[in-house]
């Protein structure tokens, strides 16, 4: 039977960047659980150049391994409530900041899949509709304060990259991870729309349990992956989406209309702070924006809380990861 698992990275921004007090909404989720969220959350910092806008990056929950789409909804939704009750600043599931060029400074939705029957053949079917489902869950619409496309978060994030050919190859879109043995797809925006990722996992499942096998098209898949990210839906990308129809139907209004011009057209309308409101409010699954919070002097000593009560005692786990994946 086929398994799935979930990993959400959320940016947590006071007011309209991350900082090191994500690790002490980390450090507040850990204790609550520690066996559990030992393992199951993650902290991510920015490197290099990116550095100018803080060492912070995402925060990262992860469900358990479930066994259907709807479970995994369903344990989602458990944790997004869970950081909502820690996290003061504003929530927002987005690929990458609107306001700056950080290729380091991204949030992702990855998805793990275990339990299949051939893994090289569950490999190739993914590969084979995956310009799709990025487009699904495109949420990195702007570079700058400027219109990008639909996924600058994949056009120049550090972690991401068309497929290479070699499937256990770490730093691209879809891999089988050499650390788990599972399908890791990579490719996905953190997005805030439980529907489209519940759609997203019912294709996922659906590509991995057909029998067909869809032979790997390394060139097929980059071009379609740069239509995907720049564009969005195009003839070809139309012509896959009808193929794809065949297994699995993904709705195409949702393809005609992504997440990123969502995103994009609440930036124009309600600028930088109020798409940062809206993101955390449909994040918290609130109808409305909670007020801003102040910022007692208690919270200058929330980050060096964070790292001793959260990140040291994660350091180990973290290097051990590491080295097993790299």
């Amino acid at each position: 039977m086929t398994t799935l698992g979930l990993e959400e990275e959320v940016f947590v921004l006071e007011p309209l960047l991350p900082t090191t007090r994500s690790l002490y909404y980390l450090s507040r989720l850990f204790w609550q659980n520690p066996k559990r969220n030992y393992i199951l959350t993650a902290s991510n910092f920015a490197r290099g150049q990116d550095l100018k806008y803080g060492m912070m990056s995402g925060v990262e929950v992860a469900t358990d391994i479930c066994q259907t789409p709807e479970e995994t909804i369903k344990q989602l939704r458990v944790l997004r409530n869970q950081l909502a009750v820690v996290a003061e600043g504003y929530i927002a599931a987005l690929g990458h900041l609107l306001q700056t060029d950080t290729p380091t400074n991204v949030c992702a939705l990855q998805i793990h899949l275990g339990g299949m029957e051939d893994p090289i053949r569950s490999y190739d079917n993914i590969a084979r509709f995956l310009p799709l489902l990025i487009l699904l869950l495109a949420n990195s619409p702007m570079r700058k304060g400027e219109r990008f496309g639909q996924s600058y978060r994949l056009q120049v994030g550090y972690a991401t990259g068309p497929l290479t050919g070699d499937r256990r190859y770490r730093y691209q879109d879809l891999i089988i991870s050499k650390r788990l043995g599972t399908i890791e797809v990579r490719a996905f925006d953190a997005n805030p729309n439980l529907e489209r990722i519940r759609i997203a996992l019912n294709v996922l499942v659906a590509l991995v349990n057909t029998s067909v096998h869809y032979p790997l098209d390394l060139a097929a898949y980059r071009r379609q992956r740069e239509q995907a990210i720049t564009g969005g839906l195009n003839q070809e990308l139309s012509r896959l989406a009808e193929e794809l129809n065949e297994q699995v139907a993904i709705p195409l209004e949702l393809l005609q209309r992504t997440e990123s011009d969502q995103t994009a057209q609440m930036y124009e309308i309600d600028g930088l702070a109020g798409v940062y409101r809206k993101l955390d409010s449909r994040y918290r699954q609130l109808d409305y924006t909670p007020p801003p919070h102040s910022w007692p002097t208690r919270r200058l000593l929330q980050p060096a809380l964070g790292f001793l009560t959260y990140y040291f005692p994660k350091f180990p786990y973290i290097s051990y990861k590491y080295f097993k994946e790299k």
